[in-house]
């Protein structure tokens, strides 16, 4: 299934409508479409799940919105039309990846913001190219590819925007104040929920496109967080929070991400670094850093201004890009 800027646009003025009609002529006016323009919209919606009752010569009622959380056009609707992402969301009933599908996609089409959704990946990736497990139905699986302004060495900065929008998304729909590990992991009770990857190309002064990938375990049922899967130390959002709708979750990602994005770009990440200096579970933590060559203990004084991770042991203050680290608690330190 895929989403298109008339499709999202027409959801949201039947939804505006609350039930009344919404004429031809006016969907026509501010979509800029033609009367049959509005009805191949119409079909494409009814395709999605959406069931639309046709007026002849008044218009169209919305009777009900898709039962499937992922409809993209439903999931885009719930973007403010403020945001220019998400304007073409791809839902997927299984993909190798998310990140190369939406890397492809992108590039192929130049479009900003594209979204790319599976529900389940069977090569999905994590950092350093760690396996995501991803089982079918259990989570959201989503990569967003899009075009920040940014010079080739501040990449950590995305990978900092995107930790805090998930934060900020869960707290604002379900409720749940996840933990935000350095750089990008968002746990509960010591247990990971989300995972996320970036990855750009880019020449010598810019990044030329980026890919975000974000894991979200949403509702993992318990037999599958045992045994050697890949999900022994996982948690889900249903563990702690009622039930999620995916699509909403999304959409609130997508729109809070372009937010820090763009102001990246503005203010070259002056305001995105208090935030996440602020809402940083590792700061000021006891922490081992492994890098693959050594392992590193101290404590997390702080964070750099590209991102990266200070560390202050054996009577240095170190600095890290890309490590593991694990916080020298109980209870986190499965992590």
């Amino acid at each position: 299934m895929k989403s298109r800027r008339a499709t999202i646009g027409l959801c949201r003025l039947l939804a505006e409508s609350n039930g009344g009609v919404l004429s031809g002529g006016e969907a026509s006016r501010v979509l800029s479409l033609s009367r049959q323009g509005i009805w191949k919209t119409i079909k494409d919606l009814e395709e999605e799940g959406f069931r639309i009752i046709t007026i002849p010569k008044k218009g169209y009622v919305l009777k009900s919105c898709p039962s499937y959380d992922l409809s993209p056009s439903l999931a885009g609707s719930f973007i403010s039309p403020s945001c220019p992402w998400g304007e073409e969301i791809y839902v997927y009933d299984s993909l190798t990846s998310t990140q190369e599908t939406a890397k492809k996609t992108g590039r192929q089409s130049g479009t900003d913001g594209l979204v790319v959704i599976a529900e389940e990946q069977t090569a999905g990736r994590g950092r350093r190219d760690r396996t995501w497990v991803s089982p079918k139905g259990s989570g959201l699986f989503f990569s967003v590819y899009f075009k920040p302004k940014l010079p080739p060495g501040r990449l950590q900065l995305v990978n900092l925007a995107a930790g805090l929008s998930v934060k900020e998304a869960v707290r604002a729909l379900c409720g749940l104040d996840l933990s935000l590990k350095w750089p990008n992991d968002l746990l509960v009770d010591g247990k990971k929920v989300c995972g996320i990857l970036s990855e750009a190309s880019s020449d010598s002064e810019r990044i030329r496109d980026c890919c975000t990938g974000m894991g979200i375990n949403v509702s993992l049922r318990d037999e599958g967080k045992t045994g050697e899967t890949g999900l022994e130390n996982a948690a889900s959002l249903s563990d702690f929070a009622c039930a999620v709708h995916r699509g909403r979750l999304a959409a609130i990602i997508i729109e809070n991400l372009y937010r820090r994005v763009e102001k990246l770009g503005a203010d070259g990440g002056i305001s995105l670094l208090a935030e996440y200096r602020n809402s940083c579970s590792t700061i000021g933590r006891t922490v081992s850093v492994l890098t693959g060559e050594e392992t590193f203990s101290g404590i997390a004084e702080g964070i750099g201004d590209n991102g990266e991770l200070l560390v202050c042991g054996g009577g240095c203050t170190r600095s890290f890009c890309a490590a593991d680290v694990v916080h020298a608690t109980p209870e986190d330190n499965k992590a």
